[in-house]
């Protein structure tokens, strides 16, 4: 039920594209991107293309899996997401960048810089089988001074780019606070059209609802405590 696969060099982030056939398994010391087969994998397990085996697991050979890598994309991939064109996005921590690639073909078509050290990025369905592919978002690291003070957190930096084109667009420049990991988007009307009701609060008649900061107490009873 569970096999390894050998990948370069220290793997941070694993993601799958819209058609369930490619996985991204980007390797954050690395200079490339190896990108392997769901089919290539189950193949390699009916045929026991192992070369060892690690804590009993067995290991997968890397050639038998690999669809390709992408050549010279930059430097500490990361993360990444799909668009609904076939494209791909991800993120180079080291050379503070997004990266735009062909998942077939594994063609750089395009790169845009971030300010700075980029972490995790978001397309609106980006890890889904149905991206919408309008708008990145890219979630900054390394950021703290680019903004005024504003208090004891420093806002960090975030980027909005345009997709819709051949190449990225930056539409908008603007601080966050902190660095949202794996935030994913998705059309509001999904999550209304799924809600079946929404309740009002202050209609919540149990002893224990948390209907707001004032009302926030700690309640000594029996000996035990209960925090409302």
């Amino acid at each position: 039920m569970v096999y390894m696969i050998p990948c370069p060099k220290s793997p941070h982030g694993c993601d799958t594209d819209p058609t369930g056939e490619y996985i991204v398994a980007s390797g954050k010391l690395a200079a490339t991107i190896p990108v392997f087969s769901f089919t290539k994998m189950l193949d390699a397990i009916a045929n026991k293309t192992f070369v060892g085996e690690y804590e009993g697991i067995p290991v997968l050979k890397y050639d038998a899996v690999l669809y390709g890598e992408v050549k010279k994309p930059g430097l500490g991939p990361l993360h990444t997401e799909f668009d609904d064109k076939g494209f791909a996005y991800t993120s180079f921590f080291v050379s503070s960048e997004i990266v735009k690639w062909n998942v077939k073909t594994l063609e750089v078509v395009d790169r845009v810089p971030t300010y700075y050290s980029i972490g995790h990025l978001s397309v609106p369905g980006g890890l889904t089988r149905k991206p919408w592919g309008k708008y990145v978002i890219a979630y900054n690291k390394i950021t703290k001074d680019r903004y005024l003070p504003t208090g004891p957190e420093l806002a960090q930096s975030a980027q909005l780019y345009s997709i819709e084109g051949d190449k990225m667009k930056l539409l908008l420049d603007f601080p966050t606070i902190g660095e949202p990991h794996y935030a994913e988007a998705i059309p509001a009307e999904l999550i209304m059209k799924n809600s079946q009701k929404i309740y009002k609060i202050e209609e919540n008649q149990n002893p224990f609802a948390a209907l707001g900061d004032k009302y926030a107490r700690v309640e000594r009873k029996e000996m035990k405590y209960m925090f409302i």
